[in-house]
């Protein structure tokens, strides 16, 4: 029970072997004894089924769809009985809109225009606008980090720094924001240097499989021990590449066949030969090499590549260990995937290119399961649940699509759109799913698992304080670089007992950059963002909790931050207003919450402000109220 605890509570405290086994031996204890499915039974399995080219349903409610996707949402809700709810006002639909897709609020001038703008198309060139925004590749590129276990640090021991860890923050950034085919995102992120026009660039995508823990100080100094090392790292990147890409969780094959998918041990050490002839391109700073002496690593960029064309012979492990070699194995790709073997070329060159070989098999057309993957990840960061609810696990133990028709023609639109993001993105905002209310409410449906309204759904840790910055008018704009190390509380500094985070008695503008330019340490994330539900990048992550404790409340109330913010708002609000009090008030709700406060809340407001000047001014009156529209629900809660 103590091991059950802490492998679902704290995995951080466990080694990552240990953590996946135990989890797949809860997953097999929740469905039963059963034998895992054959590779006939496993090739059965949804997933793995040729997309299909299904006709768009009837409806009746011909009136209500905006697109297709539509289409496909309102015969379920007619079948079940049920109608969609109505659209939205306009300034929650702003609102929601630009938070969803820069990850910022909309201005009081912006909302303002949107409201006026009568225009049939002012919706569709608001979208178009926002996915033209350099703002749009930090919002998304934040979602794909989570995917990526980006962090700046090596974690586990010394958590030592990874000086250029950050380029690859920069490049996600820029690919997202230049719509960059996604067969060519995967194949740089796997095979940069094994790629067409290879060049810096590519080298740095190649961080996605370096961005997991690392012990390079402290592995180890015998020829055993340090195999050992190198396989477990090369199974971080597997399992990675495997749960991101393809949405299976292969690593749990290192040790025997998977307990409950078609994925065979052998299956796993094919792909590591895939990996199996790469080496490390850019060190931490203090890695150690055999002789424990600081290894000099001038290279400024964080890579995985090859430098010879010959990879060496691999193995079955047997239980994983490096010293106990089973059969040897060839590169290949999973067996129940891969209907006939699929050719790697001959060694010559200057790399296997086997690693480009895989990456143009995952992004393949025929690959079904790499698209469905994809169109769900998108879908989920819009409407708040993917149509499959476990986005990093479409195998045996995971969830069932809600709506399969619609996943299998989202995918199709990705292909057909030549993998850009963009498209698919203004497909599922134009829809009249996505522009509808989230305040209805159904008994039928409690979960809102047919989509008859728009989930509610609160701020991520980045987007809240990148709008209490954007609110207070203090939010840096700087672009790439360097992670930041914004101001935490000094009694917390002791966690960081090596590379350690700097004091700061005040914060300045270089501070108040956009979040996902925050130092990543994974011995020390950032409090406020942790709290809120940041990852811990220990794994790659697909979904972030959304919990709801009583300390949120607590540091939103309490935070240096929030309230030094909150005083910046409201020199903002009175600068912007004069001596207007009740013009200060509807600036600030114009600022906060993106309209204008209804009479009873104006009244309440201007109380407030009045009873608050008794005891000390109208400057420390209007903070105050600042900071309780921060905490507001209604703030930190996007409609």
């Amino acid at each position: 029970m103590k091991l059950r605890l802490l492998a679902f509570m704290a995995p951080h405290l466990m080694p990552r072997f240990l953590h996946r086994s135990l989890l797949v031996w809860f997953a097999v204890q929740a469905i039963g004894q059963a034998a895992a499915p054959s590779l006939e039974e496993g090739r059965q399995h949804w997933a793995f089924q040729p997309l299909k080219h299904g006709v768009l349903p009837k409806v009746n409610l011909d009136s209500w769809p905006k697109n297709d996707i539509d289409r496909f949402i309102l015969a379920k809700l007619e079948a079940a009985g049920l109608k969609p709810s109505h659209e939205a006002d306009r300034a929650t639909l702003i609102r929601r809109v630009t938070l969803d897709l820069i990850g910022l609020p909309p201005s009081p001038e912006e909302v303002a225009v949107f409201e006026k703008d009568e225009s049939p198309r002012a919706y569709e060139e608001l979208i178009d606008r926002l996915l033209d925004s350099p703002h749009y590749g930090e919002r998304w590129g934040r979602h794909w980090l989570d995917l990526a276990r980006y962090a700046d640090t090596c974690g586990v021991h010394n958590d030592l720094d990874r000086p250029y860890a950050w380029k690859y923050r920069d490049y996600v950034i820029q690919s997202i924001n230049d719509d960059k085919p996604y067969a060519r995102f995967v194949a740089e992120q796997l095979a940069g240097d094994e790629v067409e026009n290879a060049d810096e660039q590519s080298l740095i995508a190649t961080g996605f499989c370096r961005n997991g823990q690392s012990n390079d100080d402290n592995m180890g100094k015998t020829k055993e021990v340090l195999e050992q090392y190198r396989v477990d790292q090369l199974d971080d990147v597997i399992a990675t590449t495997s749960t991101v890409f393809l949405g299976l969780t292969v690593g749990c094959a290192r040790c025997h066949d998977h307990k409950t998918d078609p994925i065979l041990a052998k299956d796993y050490y094919s792909l590591l030969a895939i990996f199996n002839g790469t080496e490390k391109l850019g060190m931490a700073k203090g890695a150690k090499d055999t002789k424990d002496k600081d290894i000099k690593d001038s290279n400024q960029v964080m890579a995985l590549i090859e430098k010879k064309p010959n990879v060496p012979r691999t193995h079955v492990l047997l239980r994983g260990m490096a010293a106990a070699r089973g059969d040897e194995v060839q590169p290949a790709m999973l067996t129940v995937l891969a209907s006939k073997p699929i050719a790697f070329p001959k060694a010559e060159g200057t790399t296997s290119l086997r690693r480009h070989t895989l990456a143009d098999w995952i992004t393949s057309p025929s690959n079904s399961l790499t698209w469905r993957v994809l169109a769900n990840r998108l879908w989920q960061h819009h409407f708040g649940t993917g149509i499959v609810a476990s986005p990093s696990n479409f195998g045996f133990t995971g969830a069932t699509p809600t709506h399969p028709e619609l996943l299998d023609y989202l995918a199709r639109e990705l292909i057909a759109n030549g993998g850009r993001w963009k498209p698919l993105h203004k497909l599922m905002l134009m829809s009249a799913t996505y522009r509808q209310v989230s305040s209805a409410e159904h008994g039928a449906d409690p979960d809102n698992s047919l989509l008859w309204r728009m989930n509610k759904q609160r701020m991520e840790a980045e987007v809240l304080r990148d709008s209490i910055l954007t609110a207070s008018g203090k939010l840096n704009l700087k672009v790439g670089g360097p992670g930041i190390k914004p101001r935490i509380r000094a009694d917390l500094l002791d966690a960081s007992q090596r590379n350690k985070w700097p004091a700061l008695d005040k914060e300045t503008p270089e501070q108040w950059r956009r979040s996902v330019y925050i130092y990543v340490k994974r011995q020390l994330l950032m409090p406020s963002m942790e709290l809120f539900d940041a990852p811990t990048t220990t794994d790659s992550c697909a979904l972030r909790m959304q919990s709801t404790v009583p300390t949120q409340a607590l540091v939103m109330m309490n935070d240096e931050f929030v309230e030094e913010q909150a005083r910046f708002l409201a020199a903002r609000a009175q600068r912007e207003s004069g001596d207007d009090l009740l013009k200060s008030i509807e600036r600030l709700f114009h600022i906060v919450l993106s309209h204008s406060p209804p009479e009873s809340r104006k009244t309440q407001a201007i109380e407030f402000v009045k009873q608050r000047e008794l005891a000390s001014d109208r400057m420390a009156a209007l903070t105050d109220l600042c900071h309780v529209l921060f905490n507001n629900s209604e703030f930190i809660y996007i409609e």
